[in-house]
């Protein structure tokens, strides 16, 4: 059970950060959804075939405006009607939050891309889609039986990659070669805000802000692992699923500050939900660029989410 301090402890501090009553916040955190669903043009079967197949089991989909192959599922079953299909690696089933890490990056084919904390997938399939199997993909994440996992996953659904590796993201420097890559995602582990279900009695179990202090210390090295590794004039995307200015804002503004050939770059897609990082939380002064991150309110289509796309000076 959740107990009562911790819940209003949690309510305060998420309605601080959006501007909202404490009221509101049970409403809008109602659990992760899988809204979306997208096509897998690596597939063998016709990228045309298999949105056909996906119209024809939910008539009510609609198009993702800014993520290419990808649409909305509609109704109280959501995208249960295509789990059949992802189960064959025709379409992969996600929330729309996770389709925005990769379009902020935006891989190209040919470049040595890596994905720091790659399972179970859904962000490296979505860079092998888009650069239509082209881009040299370096696969990593620090829990073994979770690499293996993707290992399978991945040919599941046709993606190839140069490496597979399994090494905590923090010291990921540390094993791999220094300014090579040409883009870096780094979707990192956090504590899970955005995914919380407050209508659920132990919803706040393993939340707490003593946990949220140890992930920005650890997110904040997993930055600067990845700026080492990312070459002169490189893009690497940081993103969470959590709320906590700690997780966000804080070690994006904390690698701004290490090195000034880093800067932040203003996010071109606008949605009624979709709001700028944070300047200030509470006694934290964050740097200006901070503000040109990208903070995602949850919503029925949402889950709560950030993302800040970094890139290094040529």
């Amino acid at each position: 059970m959740t107990d009562q301090r911790s819940r209003v402890r949690f309510t305060d501090r998420v309605a601080e950060v959006y501007g909202l009553r404490p009221a509101e916040v049970t409403r809008l955190l109602a659990g992760a959804r899988s809204t979306t669903v997208r096509v897998n043009r690596l597939a063998e079967v016709p990228a045309a075939e298999i949105l056909a197949e996906l119209r024809r089991v939910m008539p009510e989909l609609t198009a993702v405006a800014w993520c290419a192959d990808a649409y909305f599922c509609a109704g109280d079953t959501g995208c249960a009607a295509a789990i059949p299909l992802a189960e064959r690696g025709l379409a992969y089933i996600q929330n729309a939050s996770s389709l925005i890490p990769v379009v902020l990056l935006d891989p190209q084919p040919g470049e040595l891309i890596l994905d720091t904390a790659a399972a179970p997938g859904g962000k490296a399939f979505h860079i092998a889609a888009r650069t239509d199997g082209k881009a040299r993909l370096w696969l990593n994440d620090a829990i073994a039986p979770r690499a293996a996992k993707l290992r399978d996953l991945a040919q599941l659904y046709h993606v190839a990659y140069e490496n597979l590796t399994s090494i905590p993201a923090q010291y990921l420097d540390k094993e791999l070669p220094a300014q090579t890559f040409d883009r870096i995602l780094l979707d990192v582990q956090c504590s899970g805000e955005g995914r919380i279900d407050l209508r659920r009695s132990d919803a706040l179990r393993y939340w707490s802000e003593e946990r949220i202090d140890r992930y920005k210390y650890q997110q904040t090295r997993m930055l600067e692992a990845a700026y080492r590794l990312l070459r002169p004039g490189g893009t690497m995307v940081y993103s969470t699923c959590t709320i906590a200015p700690e997780e966000n804002e804080f070690p994006v503004s904390q690698i701004l500050r290490r090195h000034s050939d880093l800067d932040v770059q203003p996010v071109s897609l606008d949605q009624p939900n979709f709001r700028p990082g944070l300047g200030t939380w509470r006694s934290y002064r964050f740097r200006p660029a901070v503000r040109r991150a990208l903070r995602v309110l949850p919503t029925e289509q949402f889950e709560a989410f950030f993302a800040a796309r970094l890139v290094k000076a040529a």
